[in-house]
C-alpha cells in the first residue's frame, strides 16, 4: 500500500537521501520521491506551477547555504495553497538535544526523525500525516 503521493527529501548529503530514498521504494511508501541537495532550490519547486501536490518534506537541519530551521521559516511564508496538508519532517543525524526540543516547539514541524529513515518511522509519519496538525512535534 502506498503510504504517501509525493514526498520531498532536502538533504545536503546525497548518500543520505540515496540511502532515504530507497527505504522509501522498498517500502513503497510513496507514489514519487523528489531529492534536493539544497533547501533553495526545493524551494524553488515548491513555487513551480504544475509540480504534484506534495504530501511530506523530510529535510534535514544542517545544511550549508539554507538550513533546515531556514527551509521552514521560508516554508511558512509560501502561500498556502502551495503548502496545503504539507508535512514537515525533520530528519537529523544531531545529538543536539537542543534540535529536538527546537523543533519539538515548532508548529510547522510535524516530527522530528533521527537518521537514518526507517520503514517504522515512515509508518509513524503516515500515522501522522491523517492526523489534524498538533501544537508540538512528534518524535521518534
Amino acid at each position: 500500500m502506498t503510504m504517501f503521493g509525493t514526498i520531498l527529501l532536502i538533504d545536503d548529503n546525497s548518500q543520505d537521501n540515496f540511502i532515504h530514498k530507497c527505504v522509501i521504494e522498498d517500502a513503497k511508501a510513496a507514489s514519487e520521491v523528489i531529492e534536493f541537495v539544497y533547501a533553495e532550490d526545493a524551494l524553488k519547486y515548491l513555487k513551480q506551477a504544475g509540480r504534484p501536490k506534495i504530501d511530506v518534506v523530510f529535510v534535514d537541519i544542517n545544511m550549508p547555504r539554507m538550513n533546515g530551521w531556514e527551509f521552514v521559516e521560508a516554508f511558512d511564508e509560501l502561500y498556502p495553497e502551495l503548502t496545503a496538508d504539507t508535512r514537515i519532517v525533520m530528519v537529523s543525524g544531531s545529538i543536539n538535544p537542543a534540535d529536538r526540543k527546537k523543533a519539538e516547539q515548532n508548529t510547522s514541524i510535524s516530527a522530528y526523525l533521527s537518521k537514518p529513515l526507517t520503514k517504522q518511522a515512515l509508518e509513524h509519519v503516515y500515522v501522522l500525516r491523517n492526523l489534524p496538525p498538533s501544537p508540538t512535534a512528534d518524535t521518534l
